[in-house]
């Protein structure tokens, strides 16, 4: 079992029990022996230098054609309003259930991050004497971008994991000037065929960010706007890269790591 399924079976029901009147995929927080061969064909066996087709890996998976199809159709039609609040509360449930998962299985000290400031990462590993060793931020994806390969360039399956611009900016710089600490970005994919978490580093954010600049703005939603009418929700997006994300087995053993030996910073 991997450590994601462990991570499902751990918070299942709660996850499942904030969202019993929302409307979900049927695939959503679950775990099948196809997304198992996904996770292994589109991720294990795949490259960044080398990315594989849709239609490649179609010809790889079987089942992979009827779950496009209907991927594509209910994907691609308008989905629930954004709700700016519900959307934070259900981060922070992600978040309580990842920080419980690796309090409880690997006797890491995880926790939230110091609520009165605002623009450091969400959470935070703590060494025994309460010391910071890393900061991390959990982001969720449940939508794959069906459109990605006509208007960025991207398979939907790899290129579909975002951050919120405009945030990521004013964060990264507050990384470098502040935060004497790794920093991890870590993605919640769950389309219907992949499935798991993934990390990347803010070197590797930035990296990307100031060198190469890549962004997408998408469409305004109503829970972009609180109730006078002001902007609360990011719209432009930066695109992170799957081949080149860490898995989750990978992070657990660098925070197990940290815990034993401490930071080691350049």
């Amino acid at each position: 079992m991997t450590a994601y399924e462990e991570l499902l079976e751990f918070g299942g029901e709660r996850i499942f029990d904030f969202l019993k009147n929302a409307r979900l995929h049927e695939s959503q927080f679950k775990y099948s022996e196809f997304n198992e061969v996904c996770y292994k064909k589109m991720y294990i066996e795949n490259n960044q230098d080398s990315i594989k087709t849709v239609k490649e890996l179609k010809e790889e998976i079987p089942e992979l054609k009827d779950t496009c199809k209907g991927c594509g159709s209910y994907f691609m039609n308008p989905r629930n309003k954004s709700i700016k609040g519900l959307d934070v509360q259900f981060g922070r449930l992600l978040e309580d259930v990842i920080i419980d998962f690796l309090k409880t299985k690997y006797k890491l000290n995880v926790t939230h991050g110091d609520n009165s400031n605002k623009k450091y990462p969400d959470c935070m590993l703590l060494s025994g004497d309460k010391g910071i060793l890393a900061y991390f931020e959990v982001k969720y994806h449940g939508a794959p971008f069906i459109s990605a390969i006509n208007k960025i360039g991207r398979y939907c399956y790899e290129g579909s994991a975002t951050l919120d611009l405009n945030k990521l900016v004013k964060q990264i710089e507050i990384v470098e000037s502040e935060l004497d600490r790794p920093v991890f970005y870590l993605h919640w994919i769950d389309y219907p065929c992949l499935k798991g978490l993934f990390f990347e580093t803010s070197d590797q954010v930035k990296n990307e960010l100031f060198i190469l600049g890549e962004e997408f703005n998408r469409e305004e939603r109503e829970g972009d706007f609180n109730e006078s009418g002001k902007k609360t929700g990011y719209t432009g997006k930066f695109y992170a890269k799957l081949l080149e994300m860490g898995s989750f087995e990978e992070l657990i053993e660098i925070f197990l790591d940290m815990k034993k030996n401490g930071v080691h910073m350049n």
